[in-house]
């Protein structure tokens, strides 16, 4: 369980890094670099869902099964999701960029306190089924976490704290408050990822891989509409390059470490 929370939360400690760089660098914010990393870090993601959730849980469970699993998963997102945003609850770094897009010298506006904890509502809702997947993983994988999914979502959460992190530094937020903040998502990540694993040590395999389906069919949907979208918008037609070489940087985890 202590493993799968360590991962889990070295794989969100993307935030913090992230944080860190766009206080430094305030280029980072162009939606042409995001893009670049976003799209880079899409394909990672589709990579390590088909390799490390979806195959293992085809294996164990077969095709019916993982097929309603990734439906119930992506789904489920999905409506949480469109609650939250319903309820003014929940605000994607996607927002941040686009707004940045819009203008001509693709500056981030500053976040009021109010859109400051709707941006990190949203980047929970999305930390938690990466989380809980990275626990997932260590029933079924061979020789333990997936190294491939760690870090995919290590890399694709990089233009989300950048996103995040500069509409909260132009809000005057200060880089201590910002980083304590991500701190707090990075834990709920480690106890996600120790639910992930904890909740099933003694459920059968085949259960277990459709609970990993679940979380692909989330992960799924989190790709789609975030991250696709500004890795295209961003990265314009280099974004499909981008996403090949992030799958193949992926895939290249799993041969290493399988």
């Amino acid at each position: 369980m202590l493993e799968a929370a360590v991962f889990a939360a070295i794989a969100q400690a993307a935030l913090l890094l992230g944080a860190v760089l766009v206080w430094r660098f305030s280029g980072l914010t162009k939606p042409a670099r995001v893009g670049l990393i976003m799209a880079f870090g899409a394909g990672a993601v589709i990579s390590a869902v088909s390799t490390d959730l979806v195959s293992v849980a085809y294996n164990e469970a077969g095709a019916g099964p993982t097929a309603l699993g990734i439906g119930i998963g992506g789904l489920g997102y999905f409506l949480i999701v469109s609650l939250l945003e319903r309820s003014g609850n929940s605000e994607k770094a996607a927002v941040v960029i686009e707004k940045a897009d819009e203008r001509a010298d693709h500056e981030v506006e500053g976040a009021s306190p109010t859109e400051a904890r709707n941006l990190l509502i949203g980047m929970v809702v999305d930390g938690v089924p990466e989380s809980v997947s990275i626990g997932l993983t260590l029933h079924l994988g061979s020789i333990g976490v997936s190294a491939a999914l760690v870090g995919s979502v290590f890399i694709a959460g990089l233009p989300e704290a950048i996103g995040v992190a500069a509409a909260l530094l132009a809000g005057g937020f200060t880089l201590s408050k910002i980083l304590a903040r991500f701190s707090v998502i990075v834990l709920i990540g480690a106890v996600a990822g120790a639910f992930g694993y904890g909740s099933l040590v003694n459920a059968p395999h085949d259960v277990i891989a459709i609970i990993q389906a679940i979380a692909a069919g989330a992960l799924l949907v989190v790709v789609v509409n975030e991250m696709i979208p500004i890795a295209v918008r961003g990265a314009k037609r280099w974004a499909g390059v981008l996403a090949a070489c992030g799958f193949v940087f992926a895939a290249g985890m799993t041969w290493i470490t399988g």
